[in-house]
């Protein structure tokens, strides 16, 4: 079929009026759960809907909006239907004044909210909760938020944001049945993927298993079609049963400016706060992680793990605090035709203070790791506990591994330990380290240099850029003593 230049013009100015007069069209409906009524036509706050079945039942369009009335609450699930567009996304969000109106699955559901097939789409505004009063834990994997892209290729730009999400009892231990906060989950057998998901300024708090949490279906390499451009910033996470945030599957993630606390609180397997598997090019900055848990001597425990089928992580710029089961894990999986080696992976300008004291270990390295470099950080440990901390502990044999630049100080009664046997560390690099107060067994480092303490005087304003404003004032009055890339970092940092 032949058609000219000028007919071109003309079909594509057809499609772009189309295009105008569908958004033209686009509109706002309104649901309340007291005053509503499923015949009305919701397009107005005088005659809203009021069930979630009509809202589940209406297939909406790019650019509508559908806004619940604050202070009130829906029992079931919220599953709606339908996509937006580019700069025309279908909007779920909150109207009138009072609480964020509450969506209650109340484990009659497997997900309070089920996003299925959507993409364009914003969620705001929006409390949700999957509490099944009438068992201990739900067997189902119940969540808050279910994103599902099931069978459809790709999945374009979801936000999550300002949802407060509290209440699910799923099962501590891992496997099919763990709860989640927010889940996304990748089916086929079309391969499946989300692109550009945002969530942002989220509460999430009393949940079991998992915080925030992905499946891997498309995660291993020789069936790679990893997720892309994942954000997870401003959101608080606290008394969370298992893990924290689980990068799974994604190809670029920022995880940037949470809080977390209290996590492993119920979970007696291992669990860690913040971590990637299977995936590449992860970027974890600046933030607060504390209390996770570790009573039962188990693995795990950390505030940060780099685990198996991972490339080029940065760990960066976090204040890290009493987690019982350290600072630090970086793991492989074994390595077959669906995983690759964890490698390239950076941990730098963290502080870390009183991390590892039930699991007695700062760092955990397990299975066979490439090319890790520890940088400008300090890890600092006044305890009055007596027990003794192994810094480097090795469950595997990691290759390249270099310690550079860090500040280790355990002022207290806590021993910060290296009592490895030297062969396991053949490939473990220490380089212009400085040690104070109670730290022994450095002669079992066969690769160990250490410069000599520099003479300088910090001068300029205080320090008060994250992390280093939260420096115990112990350790402030060590500052002319850190190492030289450690000592600029933190004058910079002040001067910015």
């Amino acid at each position: 079929m032949n058609i000219s230049f000028n007919g071109m013009k003309k079909i594509l100015a057809i499609l772009i009026l189309g295009c105008n007069v569908l958004c033209a069209f686009s509109k706002t409906y309104y649901v309340d759960s007291k005053t509503g009524n499923d015949v009305n036509d919701g397009l107005s706050s005088n005659k809203p809907w009021q069930s979630l079945s009509k809202v589940n039942q209406h297939g909406f369009t790019a650019g509508d909006s559908i806004l619940f009335k604050r202070s009130e609450t829906w029992e079931g699930q919220l599953a709606p239907t339908g996509s937006g567009m580019a700069g025309k996304p279908i909007v779920f969000s909150a109207y009138s004044q009072g609480a964020l109106p509450e969506i209650k699955a109340a484990g009659r559901f497997r997900d309070a909210l089920l996003i299925k097939n959507m993409q364009y789409i914003v969620v705001e505004y929006l409390s949700l909760s999957n509490f099944d009063s009438g068992i201990v834990s739900q067997k189902t994997g119940p969540t808050g938020v279910r994103i599902l892209a099931e069978n459809i290729g790709t999945l374009h730009n979801i936000r999550l944001a300002y949802l407060y999400i509290h209440d699910i009892n799923g099962d501590n231990k891992k496997g099919s049945a763990e709860g989640c906060g927010i889940f996304w989950d990748c089916q086929g057998p079309m391969r499946s993927n989300i692109e550009h998901l945002l969530i942002e300024n989220c509460t999430l708090e009393h949940v079991d298993r998992n915080g925030i949490r992905g499946n891997g279906t498309f995660g291993i390499r020789s069936n790679w079609f990893p997720n892309k451009d994942l954000v997870i910033r401003n959101s608080t996470l606290k008394d969370i049963g298992g893990d924290g945030i689980v990068i799974k599957a994604f190809d670029t993630a920022l995880i940037e400016h949470n809080k977390l606390f209290y996590f492993r609180t119920r979970a007696i397997d291992n669990a860690v706060a913040i971590w990637p598997h299977s995936s590449d090019h992860t970027l974890i900055q600046y933030n607060e992680v504390a209390y996770t848990k570790n009573e039962n001597w188990a693995n795990d425990g950390q505030s940060f793990d780099i685990d198996g089928n991972c490339r080029n992580t940065i760990i960066q710029y976090n204040y890290s605090h009493d987690n019982d089961g350290g600072f630090g894990l970086v793991i492989s999986d074994v390595i077959n035709k669906d995983n690759v080696k964890t490698t390239g992976n950076i941990i730098q300008y963290n502080l870390s203070v009183n991390d590892g004291l039930k699991r007695k270990r700062l760092f955990n390295f397990a299975g066979i790791t490439d090319s890790t470099t520890v940088k400008g950080n300090i890890f600092y440990n006044d305890s009055e506990m007596e027990y003794t901390t192994e810094i480097v502990d090795m469950d595997g044999k990691p290759v390249n591994l270099y310690f550079e630049d860090n500040y280790f100080y355990y002022p207290g009664k806590t021993f910060g330990v290296f009592s490895q046997a030297p062969k396991k560390y053949a490939q473990t690099f220490f380089v212009n380290n400085r040690f104070a107060g109670a730290i022994v067994g450095r002669d079992n480092i066969p690769n160990i240099k250490e410069g000599s303490k520099p003479k300088r005087r910090l001068t300029g304003k205080p320090v008060t850029a994250f992390p280093w404003k939260y420096m115990p004032n112990k350790l402030k009055k060590q500052i002319e003593s850190f190492p030289e890339n450690l000592y600029n970092s933190i004058i910079w940092q002040a001067a910015k």
